[in-house]
């Protein structure tokens, strides 16, 4: 029965699988085993979360043996695992060091004497228990089969032995060592190393190696030009030790019976007399060859004319496998320099033409200045690519994923969405466009039409007022706009507030109409950050209404002050008048008095005397 392992889109992150029966395998190089996982990332685990079951701890019978053969006999390399990629990596070494060593052994007789022996006995004895052990790991070698993993062990077993590899893996795996390490060959020192050279077979594995490294290195262009000249220098290796074997071992002169001999191959290192020169040393006759094999292979440098017709056959050989090499050097030399250049060719090509409309504008130099400046800060944060561009070959999950787990951070700093579904989120996130603002940038401005909600992701802006005071700062996870964009409040769709970039802000802008589509497909999110946006509302609004009730009273006891001076200005008047009136009466009431008093003295003559005299002893006394 086919045994599969379902990986869910955002468990292959986290670490978590399914398997039929449902089953928890903790993450590669991700969560400790006593670390929590994020809640809220485990919100936006698409359902994953919610099949993670609570590991058991083993009981005492299946510790120990029983536990370990268990683990063997249904252990299966995942070809996408961590462990797999390190397996390859050791396995590779092992090649790399039967490329390098075997040639030079079988060319440098010196190689094989003394210590060396002793040396690479060990090392090829190890070299061939790993070719061994990688032999029956392959037989466990997962695959997939209609997207899904394959860990039966009986498949697996199956596809390896009808595949190319097992019968070359087998090749590999002879066990030369024999004849190598009892001396069953002694008709010539070159004979051991030379049946090693079936190890050269397992070459697939370090090809498997490197196409993984290339994926899974941050600096993908450093490697391919590591691997160019790894390349290179092994194929120069190689000519090193070709054209000191035909020097020494197929052309066997003798400098007594051969004196005249061509300056083409390598030099004697004895002289007439039989002592040694210079050039009888190990290093030097390496040295050299590999000095030559350089020379002949990158074509730079005067060589010496061959004599011999066989020297003109290799040579010509050798000339034309440099001429190849040399032109796949240059050519993928040139495109790696390309490529390493792109993003800065394609960022000052903008550039360029920009400031030559501008020029062509005749668009002032603070302008010209503030622009340039601009796009120097998106160069060293490298902002230089577009985030579309990159993601837009994954499908839309793995999109998601990818951005949930880039603006994490940023994510769930915003209150706004503590409360939303994950499918919200998830739908939300991948409409997120990056904008970059300058210093004294206005994002927005009071009483515009909102068409976009923004979340800052790093920098810092101020809420200002119309005459320019700073009313608040917003840092690292603030969001603003959501009011007008959701019509919550009195202003309806327009801008509140004045809001202005201190210095450089990197921002996250939602639009309008992505908003809406994501509210269609959840209808009921729309309440719920409706009423995110009414709290965030009422507790901006509660200084300002603490403000605005302080100026009221001020202004009504300014009122009630300029009433109350009329009022007391309006009775002083009244009061002016009643006093004039009063005077009035008073003097028309002395007038009457008189005219009474002149009536009575007509009439009365003596009282008038009388009264005269009265007033006059009055006087007296």
């Amino acid at each position: 029965m086919l045994n599969t392992t379902r990986v869910t889109p955002l468990g292959r992150v986290l670490g978590y699988t399914k398997k039929d029966p449902l089953s928890y395998h903790p993450p590669r190089g991700g969560l400790a085993p006593n670390k929590e996982p994020d809640e809220f990332l485990q919100r936006l685990n698409f359902g994953a979360a919610a099949d993670i079951k609570e590991n058991k701890p083993l009981s005492t019978k299946d510790k120990g043996w029983n536990c370990l053969i268990n683990f063997f006999c249904h252990f299966v390399f995942d070809p996408f695992s961590d462990i797999y990629y390190y397996w390859l990596s050791i396995i590779s070494l092992a090649v790399l060091y039967n490329f390098i060593i075997i040639p030079a052994r079988i060319s440098f007789s010196e190689l094989e004497e003394g210590n060396f022996f002793t040396t690479w006995m060990v090392i090829d004895i190890l070299a061939d228990v790993l070719y061994v052990l990688d032999f029956f790991a392959s037989f466990r070698i997962g695959f997939l089969e209609r997207g899904l993993l394959v860990t039966d062990t009986a498949q697996l077993s199956k596809k390896y032995v009808k595949s190319m590899a097992f019968y070359i893996d087998i090749f590999s795996i002879i066990p030369t060592q024999i004849v190598y390490a009892f001396h069953l060959s002694t008709a010539s020192i070159y004979i051991a190393p030379l049946i090693r050279l079936s190890k050269f077979f397992k070459f697939h594995r370090l090809v498997a190696w490197n196409d993984r490294t290339e994926c899974r290195t941050s600096v993908p262009t450093l490697w391919r030009i590591v691997t160019l000249f790894t390349i290179m220098l092994m194929v120069m290796h190689w000519n090193a030790c070709l054209y000191f074997f035909v020097s020494t071992t197929v052309i066997r002169q003798n400098p007594n019976t051969h004196p005249n001999r061509s300056k083409f191959i390598y030099p004697y290192d004895t002289e007439k007399n039989g002592t040694k020169n210079k050039y009888a040393s190990t290093a030097m006759k390496y040295a050299v060859s590999l000095y030559w094999s350089t020379q002949t292979m990158t074509t730079i440098g005067e060589m010496e004319q061959p004599e011999e017709l066989w020297e003109y056959v290799y040579l010509t050989i050798i000339f034309l496998i440099g001429v190849m090499i040399f032109a796949s050097v240059v050519g993928s030399i040139g495109n790696i320099i390309t490529n390493l250049r792109a993003n800065r060719s394609v960022f000052q090509d903008r550039l360029d033409h920009l400031k030559e409309y501008m020029g062509y504008r005749n668009v002032g130099k603070d302008l010209q200045n503030r622009i340039i400046r601009w796009f120097d800060y998106l160069w060293a944060q490298n902002h230089t690519f577009e985030e579309e561009d990159v993601l837009k070959y994954l499908p839309d999950k793995l999109q998601a994923e990818m951005a949930i787990h880039v603006h994490l951070a940023t994510l769930k700093q915003v209150e706004l969405f503590q409360n939303c579904e994950s499918g919200f989120l998830i739908a939300l996130v991948l409409k997120l466009k990056h904008q970059v603002y300058s210093p004294g940038d206005y994002v927005c401005r009071k009483g515009d039409i909102g068409r976009e909600m923004f979340i800052v992701k790093q920098g810092m802006l101020q809420v200002t007022a119309d005459d320019g005071r700073a009313l608040a700062t917003l840092s690292d996870g603030s969001y603003f706009g959501e009011i007008s964009l959701l019509n919550v409040g009195k202003n309806g769709n327009r801008r509140t507030a004045n809001v202005r970039s201190v210095g450089y802000s990197d921002l996250f802008c939602l639009r309008k109409e992505d908003l809406l589509h994501a509210l269609n497909d959840y209808p009921e999110m729309r309440e719920v950050l409706k009423e995110a946006a009414r709290q965030k509302l009422a507790r901006d609004a509660k200084p300002q209404q603490d403000e605005d009730t302080t100026e009221t009273e001020r202004r009504i006891s300014f009122t009630n002050s300029v009433e109350l001076a009329d009022t007391l200005g309006k009775r002083l008047e009244d009061l002016e008048k009643l006093v004039l009136t009063l005077a009035k009466e008073i003097k028309t009431t002395n007038k009457s008095v008189l005219t009474l008093q002149k009536q009575l003295t007509k009439v009365y003559p003596n009282s008038k005397s009388d009264s005269s005299s009265s007033s006059s002893s009055d006087d007296e006394s």
